[in-house]
Parts: C-alpha cells; structure tokens; sequence
C-alpha cells in the first residue's frame, strides 16, 4: 500500500465572463419575490455561462487551467473521473451517454485513463477526489484527474419563471451560480503532506429534502425543490460534529487548522457550522473561516475547491497550511478532509507573479517529482467475492419504477446474503434511465435511506455507509466493482452492494423510439474473499475513441411535447463494429496476465441478443459450451449485464438460469462487457 498521502497536485478553474447581481436575480423574477436575500446569503453577484457555454465547456477550461500548473501531462493521467451534477451540454439538452469523462478523454487528450461520472449532488466532486484518494493509496494508480463543470444557471432562470414567493422550496435555485474545477492529484513524494485525514459518509434519512429534475411546466427547464430549513438543521449538526470528531481522533486541536472551508451555500449556514465547532473547541474560528460567496454564489460540486483556489490567487493560504474541508451535499453526504498544503500555492503565486500563468508545463518550473516511466502495477492482495445477487422486474402491466425495482432487489440480495445491512458500508448505483430523469440527489442515496442504512448514524459513531452513483453506460457496473477492490485493498471498506436499475423512458412517449433495454434492477453484495481466491482478481478497461460517435444518448427536457423525452443517435450495427476491437481488448488483457484462451473455463459475455452473442463467439473462437448466458436477459440486460451473467454461472442461490454445465470451485471466469465511448471492459473472476 501507499505510504503516502495523495496531494492535490494543481487546481484549476474557469469562471465565466457574465456576472449577475443577486439584485437581477430577484428582478427576473416574473412574480415578486420579497425576501432579502443578499443580507441573508452574503451573495452579492455570481458567473453564468455565456449563451453558448454549457457543462463540458466550463469544464474543458477548467482542465486547461489545471494542466497550465501540473508536473502532469493529460497523457500521462491514470484516472479520468467527472463529477459534475449538470450533465447540460446544449440547449435543453442533457448527456447521459457516452458518460462526460469519456467524452472529456478524448476532447482533452487523456489517452491512457480510465474514465467515469460520479454523480452525488453538491459532494459529487469530494465523492470523486475520495475515489481517487483511495485508487492512488492502493497503489493501482499514480495520478487522477477530477473536474466538474457546474452549468447550473438554468436551474435559476426555471426559478423566475416558475416561484410564487420567498416561501418556494425553488429559492434556493436563486443563490446558484456557474464555475469549472479541475484537481489533478498524485501521491505526494514528501511525507507529512496531502490528506491526512478523509471520510465521508452518507445520511440516507434526509435524502429527499432536495430534488432536482425536468420541470412539468410548458417552458421546460429543470427544477432543484429544497426545504432549506430542514436541510439546514440536517447540514450543520452533523458536519460541525463530524468535523469535531475527526479532529480530536487525529489529536488536533481547531487552533491547529489555519483555515476552514465549509460547503459555500449562505453565510447563515456556514457561520452556524463554524460556530458549532467554535463551541466544541471553546474557541473562536471566525478569522479561519473562508467564504467567498460574496462573488461567486453557490456553485454546487465546485464550492470548495474554488474557494481554495480563490485564497491561493489572494495569497491566503499558502505553502504549508493545514486546511479542513467541512463536506456536504444533498443526499445527505456529509464528510471532512484534513489536508496540509504542499508546494502548490507557491508555484501558482509564482506562475502569477511571472506572468506566465503557467507554473510547470509552462517551463516556470520543471522539478520532476512526477516521474511518468516509473509504473506501479500491484496485483490484487485479497480479491473481493459476490456474497449474493438478485434482480427485480416490473410486475405484468405495471410501468417500471426505479426506485421501486432497486429496492426489491437490494433487499432480496441482503436477505440472499444473510448479512447484516448495518455492515455494508459502500453503496453504489451504477444506472443510467430512471424514473422522471431524476438528476438530484444520487439514486444511492435515495436506496440508502429506503434500506435503512445507517440512515441517521452519529458523527462519532464507527459504523457508517457511503452511498453515491457511478455512471458509465453498461461498463459502469464492472467500474463500480473495480473501485470497491481498490477501496478495499486501500483499507477502507470489507463490504459493499453494487446496483443497477434501467427503465425505458420513452416507453410511454408516442413517436419516439425506445432504446431496447431490458427494464430491470440488480444487486450484488460484495465482500473480501474468505479463502484468497474466490473473486475478482484483474480489470481492464479499453476506450475506442474512433467509434464514440456511434452510440449518443441525450435527454430533450424542452416539453415542446408536454414532457421529456430521450433521444439518440445509435448505430445500428455498432456492436458489430466494436467486435475486433474486443478481440484486441481480450488478448491484451490475457497477455497482462500471462494467460491465454485456454486458461480461461468460462465466458461472460454481454447479456444481449443471440445474434451478437453468436458473432462474438466467432471473433474470439470459443465454442457456444463455454459461454455463460442467462434466460432472463431480454433484449439487452446493460447495467445488469454482470450481475446477470454471474447469477446464471450460479455465485448466488437461487435464480439464475442456465442451459448446460456451471462452474466449478476454482474455475477462472473472463467477463466482458461493452458499451457507449466505445468501450470494451474485462475482468477475471475465480470461482
């Protein structure tokens, strides 16, 4: 394992040009809304996005800014992940696939990375730099990058158009405003730097205080409903106690902290946080406190991160400090990160102070502590095992609920395992389609709180869950189960429950097509291996870049209609088009691993149409015996495909269905699955 901490290597930002005054905001309002709002939130103005910037624009130009001061070429980066919750990138038009980190690979050149969403509200960008912090302590990767691009000013215009008073649980939509982020991390070459202390987890009993989603009105749009005063009172106990709590069991004392950085919703808030930690210390933290609302607003995922960059440009924080991150976000997320500042706002003040705007790839400095030959390649200490499966279908004449489906699934999966849901500590949504398009808070979350999960736990007590969404078409579910064996390797979870849950959206849309998905859910409980063998014991994850405009996939929020609607630009025969390039993405795995084709007892291929199924079998030249494919697939099983597969290999008790033979005790299983980007994914499981 790492001996290191992981640093935030370069940060970077992107701020638009249009500035808006709280003042127009309330005058755009098409029905009075008389509330102070400035007094009460300490926003003066924030950025929104030019007419033609969306998402992936803010966050391109964040990504220029971040690579502008990195040791780290884009090419060079292990871990690509996107965090941003407004996947909006055009006109009323909001990306769901390929996923936005695959199409920033190959906008900005990270060849080598592997690439997904992490979609948690406004800790999806902490969520992805916990994610990473954990690949880079397991040693799988050396460096990450995280952005997001917050193109939520849209949220505010629906605002105007549709509150009825200062009591609209849309008011919070009026403080919002529009930022970039980018954080490139790596594991830090000195001691006594980065993240010394991280944890989050999430509060599934106050998931539904916040919503957002396509508005019913005629004007379209998306709406973020809020009821603030609960999310408050849920918001600054727990994170003012959690951030106690970490303090005091790393043997800090607040005083010790030179700077606070709360989630940037309103000054109301964030004084009460820091007065609650004040009380706890029985000291003053006023002067740590950083706000920087005044001029930027709420900018979602991006708050803290931009606030830690605007105090490096103001020359704040500095070379050395010790920084605390109270993290929160609608799901409810609640966390706290200790980090020690390296080099980094040195060399930005420096890059500034030369004029160059550029501190490492700009040639202002080349020290190479990020050396990109040296690999580290750690093979898989204890390999993480299926404890249990389960899948869930719509009742006959019933439309499909996503919700609804996880649930049945997750709760049969945890009665299949026979384990206390107390000790899963990991909960990830890996689905893409669901119900009304819901885009806030996590799906995860959501479950969290329906499972009773650690719904409500204490700060200071041990027993915690995490839940968020990864997203990345139908590889998202192998995604998830490689993060989990890093996150375990890395030390921090023994258990997890991966879910998948795919409606059709345009089942009840006249004269739209739907996608061919199967409509249905999966879980799967995961665990360490008992004996050291059985589970997952390598991933590979290739992207086929030439082949990404083959499989598009947005959703049209304009109700021209009278509701939302999917559309796509699909290839027919995109499947078919990807088939050599399975072959390639199969043999170099195989060769990774000193195996062959005979090495391998079984197949796990993607749970789809005969037709596909039998020319791959021809590409890779296996026989139809040694193939893996369950009954109960339908049309396509996408996200559930793995989960599908493994049930009719027999991991679980119970219902997977299977013609022919299953695997035996110490069989080696080679699953793979393919999705939009292009992307070929492979793992080998031992049974």
């Amino acid at each position: 394992m790492n001996i290191f901490h992981s640093i935030l290597e370069s940060v970077g930002t992107y701020l638009p040009s249009q500035v808006v005054t709280t003042r127009e905001i309330l005058d755009g309002c098409v029905r009075p809304v008389r509330v102070p709002l400035e007094r009460l939130t300490g926003i003066k103005s924030r950025h929104f996005a030019g007419e033609d910037e969306f998402a992936i624009d803010l966050a391109t130009n964040a990504i220029t800014d971040c690579l502008k001061h990195s040791r780290i070429r884009a090419e060079q980066f292990d871990l690509l992940i996107s965090a941003n919750i407004s996947r909006w990138d055009g006109p009323s038009r909001v990306g769901y696939e390929p996923s936005t980190a695959i199409a920033l690979k190959q906008l900005m050149g990270f060849d080598k990375a592997i690439a997904f969403d992490i979609s948690n509200a406004c800790a999806s960008m902490w969520t992805a730099v916990y994610v990473a912090d954990a690949f880079i302590q397991s040693g799988a990767f050396r460096s990450a990058m995280v952005v997001s691009g917050e193109y939520i000013s849209h949220l505010t215009r629906t605002a105007q158009l549709e509150m009825e008073g200062y009591l609209d649980p849309q008011l919070a939509s009026l403080t919002l405003g529009d930022a970039g982020v980018a954080v490139a991390m790596s594991a830090s070459p000195r001691r006594g730097e980065g993240f010394t202390n991280f944890d989050m987890y999430t509060l599934g009993h106050y998931s539904r205080l916040c919503i957002a989603k396509p508005s019913d009105q005629p004007h379209g749009g998306a709406v973020m409903h809020t009821d603030a005063v609960k999310v408050t009172a849920a918001i600054v106990p727990h994170a003012a106690a959690h951030a106690v709590h970490v303090l005091k069991e790393s043997g800090h004392h607040v005083n010790d902290v030179q700077h606070i950085i709360p989630h940037q919703t309103s000054r109301l808030t964030i004084r009460g946080a820091i007065e609650e930690i004040a009380k706890q210390f029985q000291t003053d933290c006023t002067d740590q406190m950083i706000d920087n609302l005044e001029q930027r607003g709420n900018t979602a995922s991006t708050t803290h991160f931009l606030a830690f960059r605007d105090n490096i440009d103001n020359g704040r924080i500095r070379t050395g400090d010790k920084v605390l991150f109270a993290i929160s976000g609608s799901g409810q997320t609640s966390g706290t990160a200790v980090y020690n500042c390296n080099d980094l706002p040195d060399r930005i003040r420096r890059a500034s102070e030369n004029g160059n705007g550029a501190s490492t790839n700009g040639h202002a400095d080349t020290r190479p502590d990020f050396l990109p030959d040296e690999s580290v390649n750690v093979a898989m200490s204890t390999p993480f095992r299926f404890e249990s499966i389960a899948t869930a279908t719509p009742s006959s004449g019933e439309r499909a609920d996503t919700m609804s489906l996880l649930a049945e699934a997750a709760e049969s999966s945890i009665r299949s395992a026979g384990v206390d849901r107390s000790t899963i500590e990991l909960l990830i949504s890996t689905g893409i389609y669901r119900t009304e398009f819901l885009t806030e808070p996590a799906l995860a979350a959501l479950l969290a709180g329906d499972l009773k999960l650690n719904a409500d736990q204490a700060a200071t007590d041990p027993v915690k869950s995490f839940a968020f969404d990864l997203l990345n078409g139908s590889i998202g579910f192998l995604n998830a189960c490689h993060l989990i064996c890093e996150m375990g390797r890395a030390g921090r979870i023994e258990r997890a429950m991966v879910v998948a849950s795919e409606i059709e959206n345009n089942a009840d849309v006249p004269d739209q097509p739907t996608l061919g998905i199967t409509e249905m859910a999966s879980a799967a409980i995961l665990s360490e291996s008992e004996d050291g063998e059985t589970g997952f014991h390598a991933f590979r994850f290739d992207h086929y870049p030439q082949f990404q405009d083959d499989y598009k996939v947005f959703a049209n929020i304009e109700n021209k209609i009278g509701k939302p609607f999917l559309e796509h630009s699909i290839k027919d025969d995109w499947k078919n088009s990807l088939l050599p390039s399975i072959k390639q993405s199969v043999d170099q795995f195989l060769s990774d691993q000193s195996l062959t084709m005979e090495s391998i007892d079984w197949w796990l291929p993607p749970q789809t149409c005969n037709e596909f199924l039998k020319s791959l079998r021809g590409e890779l030249g296996i026989s139809e015996d040694r193939m893996i494919v369950g009954k109960e697939r339908g049309p396509d099983a996408f996200t559930s495909s793995t989960p599908l597969a493994m049930l009719a290999a027999g991991v679980s008790v119970g219902d997977g269905e299977h013609d022919g033979p299953r695997p035996a005790t110490g069989d080696l299983g080679l699953i793979v699955n393919i999705g939009s980007g292009l992307q070929v994914a492979c793992a080998l499981y031992r049974f």
